[in-house]
This record gives C-alpha cells, structure tokens and sequence, in this order.
C-alpha cells in the first residue's frame, strides 16, 4: 500500500471538487448569519412546533376518557 502525504490544501481542493459535483455554489466566507440568531430562530420555530402538538394532544381523548364513556354508556344502556 503507498501512502500519498496531504496537506490542508489538498483536503480542501478534494472538497470544494466534491461540493461542486452537484452544481450548486460553494460558501466563501463565513456567512450572514450568526450562531445567536440561527439558535434563536430553531428555538422559535420549535416552540410553535411544541404548541401545536400540545395543542393536538389536547383536542384528543385520552384512553381513560373513551373507557369511562363507554362503560358509563353501557350501565345506561342496561337501566332501560
């Protein structure tokens, strides 16, 4: 087996040949948005995300709420 040194440079040629496969634009430089805002805005949009599916875990009946209806139905269902 022959071992080829690389350096940095090399890595990064590799990568940017890799990235380009696809045809898309390869990010120069560090970008326009920082750390503190990308956090902020994932922990946003996952408070909507966790209210709605609190939301929706309440509009549903629990399995304890079906059983007592349908064992209070049924004792109605007998008296008469």
């Amino acid at each position: 087996m022959r071992r080829t040194p690389m350096h940095m440079t090399d890595w990064i040629k590799k990568l940017d040949a890799f990235l380009s496969i696809n045809e898309r634009d390869i990010l120069t430089h560090a970008g326009k948005i920082s750390h503190k805002m990308v956090k902020e805005l994932a922990e946003a949009e996952y408070d909507k995300f966790n209210q709605k599916l609190i939301r929706e875990k309440d509009s549903l009946k629990s399995d304890f709420d079906k059983t007592v209806k349908r064992l209070t139905g049924s004792k109605r269902g007998a008296r008469k």
